[in-house]
């Protein structure tokens, strides 16, 4: 087994990391709208959205540079390129393009369903649909995670979430 420098540069991974800094950006964009600092210079509710955004702007742009100065793809996939899950490279790409259309999704969904039930629902999916768990599980770490993401923000950061027709 020989060990690369570069992982070998694909098209699709060059497509997906630069819609994901374009993404980023324009996400972080939006977020000033929602205020980065409030009275007495403390955190808005913008702030987290735009520095979460920002890491992924910088962090997908790092990768894609990374992908552009790597070597071309081989044609076929070697067995060298399954990882510990038996994945290869075009699936794990093709799991990472369903992720990035999902968050797209939740984002829109975010001002129907609020923030919690949008990303609790984006885990659930991920969950089940992409990582094959069972339902249970599934069910019981989505609503765990959104939980986690109403006590955190909501209620100990005292960050006003985006409410849907539900109303949290």
């Amino acid at each position: 087994m020989t060990i690369q420098s570069h992982p070998p540069r694909h098209a699709a991974h060059l497509v997906l990391y630069g819609g994901l800094a374009a993404a980023g950006l324009a996400v972080a964009a939006s977020a000033v709208g929602y205020r980065i600092f409030v009275e007495e210079s403390r955190i808005g509710p913008g702030f987290l959205p735009l520095v979460a955004r920002l890491l992924l702007a910088v962090l997908a742009s790092v990768l894609l540079v990374k992908q552009m100065r790597a070597p071309r793809a081989e044609q076929e996939p070697s067995h060298e390129d399954v990882d510990h899950t038996g994945r290869t490279t075009e699936q794990r790409t093709r799991v990472l393009r369903r992720v990035f259309a999902l968050l797209f999704v939740t984002l829109l969904a975010v001002q129907y369903l609020g923030i919690v039930l949008a990303f609790g629902l984006l885990v659930l999916v991920i969950s089940t649909w992409l990582e094959g768990r069972r339902p249970l599980p599934a069910v019981l770490m989505s609503a765990t995670s959104a939980a986690a993401m109403y006590v955190v923000f909501a209620v100990f950061l005292r960050v006003p979430l985006p409410t849907g027709v539900f109303g949290f």
